[in-house]
């Protein structure tokens, strides 16, 4: 005897249209986050939005039709690092971060114009055309004026990548940054060479005038000595004839005091006699006429 189905219960066969409605129901809304803006295609195919869509509840057709988000907020990308060449044929290895913002008006033409479908590629859709402005911008430059150049070299590759990315994208480029220079090590040793050898040269001049300095300290030196010996020497002289010129006048008034007055001579010999007898007196040779009490000798 064959044995009755089994059939779900009346509740059972209640639950599983509501689920599937549930599950309609759910996948008929989506919701566009702040920072994104967001366009339908119909199974995968034709764009169904003339006009992207902004943050906020959204329908779309479940199962029928897909949606794809595009980042529209600020964004920094930063490049793999660059191998560029300046206008003397050096390689410099550079980095660069972009910072951009996508506006409305770039959304579908970003999603649906540009590499794959949906934000899936952006950024490296615009690494080819940094790559390239870098290029162009640094072959301007020699390898030695990079350094003092860096603030012109960003703000040029600033405008060419914005031009760039503006005209092919509708990208809104707010900055572009040169995060790192790196010099090849054939070109940094050079220049630590040349820097050596630029200090050795300033030692050796500095070396040369220290010399001359102190030359010229001994010639000054050499001359003041010598002056102050002129001096010296003319101060003698000046004094020997003053001396010379004071006995002169002595001798003259002594010899005029005896012609006026011949009793000068024993006042004279008196002040000059050192009180002692001479020792021998030869022939009829007197003794000093010098008179003890004062009576003029024979």
């Amino acid at each position: 005897m064959r044995q009755p189905l089994n059939l779900p219960g009346p509740s059972l066969r209640l639950i599983i249209p509501v689920v599937l409605v549930a599950i309609v129901l759910f996948s008929s809304f989506f919701v566009v986050p702040p920072n994104q803006m967001a366009a339908i295609r119909w199974m995968g195919g034709t764009v169904t939005t003339r006009q992207p869509l902004g943050t906020g509840v959204h329908f779309k057709v479940p199962l029928l039709e897909d949606v794809d988000y595009l980042q529209t907020s600020q964004s920094t990308y930063t490049l793999p690092e660059l191998s560029v060449y300046t206008n003397d044929n050096q390689a410099v290895q550079i980095s660069i971060s972009v910072i951009y913002q996508v506006p409305a008006s770039a959304v579908l033409h970003l999603l649906y114009d540009v590499g794959r479908a949906g934000n899936t590629d952006i950024d490296t859709t615009i690494v080819p055309v940094v790559r390239d402005r870098a290029l162009a911008v640094f072959a301007k430059y020699n390898t030695l004026n990079i350094s003092d150049s860096r603030a012109q070299i960003t703000e040029q590759m600033k405008k060419e990548v914005a031009e760039a990315l503006g005209r092919l994208f509708g990208i809104n480029v707010v900055d572009v940054q040169l995060t790192s220079i790196r010099y090849s090590p054939v070109f940094s040793e050079s220049v630590e060479n040349a820097v050596k050898a630029k200090a050795q040269a300033v030692q050796a001049e500095n070396t040369v005038l220290q010399r001359k300095y102190e030359g010229e300290q001994k010639t000054v030196t050499a001359q003041a000595e010598a002056q102050a010996k002129i001096e010296s020497a003319k101060g003698i002289a000046e004094s020997t004839v003053l001396e010379a010129t004071a006995q002169a006048k002595a001798i003259q008034l002594v010899g005029q005091a005896l012609q006026s007055n011949p009793q000068y001579t024993r006042f004279y010999a008196t002040q000059h006699w050192n009180g002692i007898l001479p020792q021998y007196v030869g022939g009829s040779g007197a003794v000093p006429f010098v008179d003890i009490n004062g009576k003029p000798g024979k």
